[in-house]
């Protein structure tokens, strides 16, 4: 008797996640090596050697890649894998083939409480700018959720883009007035241009365990995720409270979020195009796809900040150009392929 699934189809999958996360650590490894190599100054592979093998020795050469590149780095790929995350939970939550925190107002929440704290506070300590982001990207959480909000339709894809952009606008909006009218201009704008050119150790050991933490919690939660990916009434007899799932799992996007937009500023994208890249390559099942998108993210940003420190070396390119660039097409591509 035939089996009713097709066991050729099974064995697949597996070698497609191997093969996937490969040829990803290898362009990660590829892409360290790179990004420590190059810049405004361009190293042998004997220097970069040479410095590794005795990092506190203090010196020019030392001075550059362990103190400036070895963080910017780090600090890249631990964004880049917390912003591709954070946009596969929200769309497997809202199943929202386009949702991402950027578009959904979450960075623009972010930036505002920055300003707010900029303008009233002045400095504070990397942690408290964090906890701010933090509260600022809850608010605009609630703030597009309950405008997208049918009690029928749950949060139809259309209704969330367009209060997300509507949410998006309005913070950018009163961001930018009190900006102005505080004069905050010039501590503003490398922030919202996106970047890692400020990246040090401090604040890499302040914003590494908290995304480490996001990472771990978010891979916890790869098989209620797949639960609550099917149909409502199915979860619910599974015996899943698809509410509190729901709750879990934002809470961990707006840690992933909040924590990414603190440190590199208003990236748009990224949480949007890798898990759709990721979902073609194998199967949808989080267990898998939290992984290798986490790592892709990683991937990309790495590569995406080195292309923008050598495209007019000595000079930077705002990061988020380049990320618009790619993302701009992806994102018109899918939403003529969802008919939205």
């Amino acid at each position: 008797m035939a089996s009713l699934f097709p066991q050729k189809g099974l064995k697949k999958q597996p070698k497609a996640f191997w093969l996937v996360f490969f040829t990803l650590f290898c362009l990660l490894l590829l892409g360290f090596y790179l990004a420590l190599r190059f810049g405004a100054i361009a190293y042998s592979t004997q220097d970069l050697w040479t410095t590794l093998q005795e990092p506190f020795r203090q010196n020019a050469l030392s001075d550059v890649i362990i103190d400036l590149r070895l963080p910017r780095v780090i600090a890249a790929a631990l964004v880049g894998a917390a912003m591709a995350s954070s946009g596969a939970i929200m769309q497997g939550v809202t199943k929202n083939p386009i949702a991402d925190p950027g578009l959904l107002g979450i960075n623009a929440g972010a930036g505002l409480a920055l300003i707010l704290t900029y303008a009233f506070w002045g400095s504070i300590p990397y942690l408290g700018l964090i906890l701010v982001c933090l509260l600022g990207s809850l608010l605009a959480t609630f703030l597009v959720f309950g405008l997208a909000y049918q009690r029928q339709k749950g949060f139809p894809p259309l209704r969330l883009l367009l209060a997300g952009v509507m949410v998006a606008s309005f913070f950018t909006a009163l961001g930018q007035a009190i900006t102005l009218a505080f004069n905050l201009s010039t501590r503003v704008i490398g922030w919202q241009a996106g970047g890692l050119a400020a990246t040090n150790w401090s604040m890499l050991g302040i914003i590494a365990p908290l995304i480490l933490l996001g990472l771990v919690l978010a891979q916890l939660q790869a098989h209620q995720l797949n639960i609550l990916s099917l149909d409502g009434q199915l979860a619910q007899a599974l015996g899943q409270s698809s509410q509190k799932v729901r709750l879990r799992a934002l809470a961990t996007v707006l840690l992933l979020s909040a924590t990414a937009v603190s440190l590199v500023g208003a990236i748009a994208f990224v949480g949007l195009i890798i898990p759709h890249a990721i979902a073609s390559l194998v199967k949808k099942d989080y267990r898998q796809l939290l992984p290798l998108t986490a790592l892709a993210g990683a991937v990309f940003l790495i590569w995406v900040d080195l292309v923008c420190r050598l495209i007019q070396a000595p000079k930077e390119t705002p990061i988020s150009a380049v990320i618009s660039l790619v993302g701009l097409p992806c994102f018109l591509w899918l939403v003529r392929r969802e008919r939205l």
